[in-house]
């Protein structure tokens, strides 16, 4: 099966955001890896409608090896990391045109800037939990299908830090702002589950 969601990987055993599953690993050079998922963790407390505590982890059979293909991304520690409205880089495969895809299935990246949470917020989405959310906007470019799982990133000190995991956005062309799921507010509950993540 070819993938519906994308994920970045977390060490010692990886963990993906699983909106639609089935992983298979693809890089620029169509380098392909499946790999079988163990167990699938959801957000007890996800609401569909509204999107709330939309979050998943996904547990491989077996560990994914470091190489020169994959590497861990670091787990935000702290909110000062990064300023508000500042840009973020974004990566994915999914679809580049309102069909599907164009072309070979590649790693596309992106430039976007954080804007208010607000303008994100789903109908029916709690004015408490605007901080679970993170709301942004791109120059001819946007998170779409087949984006879901992947993470907003910066470069922090040398590393590179997931911001937010693509949750939804906008229909294809138009450029509206894309949601991700804010990392840091999640990060005691991921911690959860994952009991042995290094320090960055």
């Amino acid at each position: 099966m070819y993938p519906k969601c994308r994920g970045h990987r977390v060490p010692k055993k990886c963990y993906f955001k699983a909106n639609q599953f089935a992983i298979k690993l693809l890089g620029r050079e169509q380098l392909e890896k499946t790999m079988r998922v163990k167990r699938i963790i959801p957000h007890k407390r996800f609401h569909y409608h509204s999107l709330t505590n939309d979050i998943a982890l996904l547990e491989l059979e077996e560990p994914l090896k470091c190489t020169g293909m994959t590497s861990p991304i670091c787990l935000p520690t702290k909110r000062k990391m990064y300023e508000n409205g500042q840009t973020f880089k974004v990566a994915g495969w999914g679809w580049n045109t309102p069909e599907g895809l164009v072309g070979p299935q590649l790693l596309r990246e992106g430039v976007m800037k954080e804007i208010e949470a607000k303008e994100c917020m789903m109908p029916g989405f709690p004015d408490e939990k605007i901080d679970q959310i993170q709301c942004a906007v791109g120059t001819n470019q946007m998170a779409y299908k087949g984006d879901s799982g992947t993470s907003s990133f910066i470069k922090y000190k040398g590393k590179f830090y997931a911001l937010g995991v693509t949750s939804h956005g906008e229909e294809f062309c138009n450029f509206k702002p894309s949601t991700f799921t804010q990392v840091l507010y999640f990060s005691d509950w991921i911690k959860n589950y994952v009991k042995d993540l290094p320090e960055p």
